[in-house]
């Protein structure tokens, strides 16, 4: 049974900060992405917003564009927000890498956009996460990247 699609998403304003909430929808599409993407360019580009907050307290999940242009945004100077994600949100790995609980008191299930994790991901050995297979094949590729003893052919 196909679902009613809300075409507009509600806004409120409290102290510079724009909250978009897309209602009770669980499981967010691509044409649900798109309105975000179409109103947060509004905001940002038009009104020149700098503080969004998202609410989510109903999403399990969410398209991995969702996350793209949340990063766009905080790669603009923008400040990104999540208000209340449920467990289905919070256990997913970008949130976990990517999200930090708000340093506010009063906002207690408001989770900030960060840079990310500072890591020192070695390039010249495996990554510390890899399987024993990844390390198998890490060693196949060091073999074939050493250079090859040759022998000059004899005259």
């Amino acid at each position: 049974m196909p679902r009613k699609k809300r075409q507009r998403i509600s806004l409120h304003e409290d102290n510079g900060t724009v909250t978009l909430d897309m209602g009770p929808i669980e499981i967010w599409d691509g044409a649900d992405l798109a309105l975000l993407r179409e109103t947060v360019s509004r905001l940002t580009e038009q009104e020149d917003k700098k503080s969004l907050c998202f609410a989510i307290s109903h999403v399990k999940y969410v398209p991995s564009g969702f996350f793209g242009m949340l990063l766009d945004c905080y790669d603009r100077g923008i400040q990104i927000r999540l208000l209340s994600p449920t467990h289905y949100v919070t256990g997913m790995l970008w949130f976990q890498r990517f999200f930090a609980k708000a340093a506010e008191a009063s906002t207690q299930d408001c989770y900030q956009l960060h840079s990310g994790p500072e890591e020192n991901i070695p390039h010249d050995q495996p990554l510390p996460w890899a399987t024993e297979e990844d390390q198998e094949i890490w060693d196949a590729n060091q073999v074939k990247q050493r250079p090859m003893l040759t022998t000059e052919p004899h005259s």
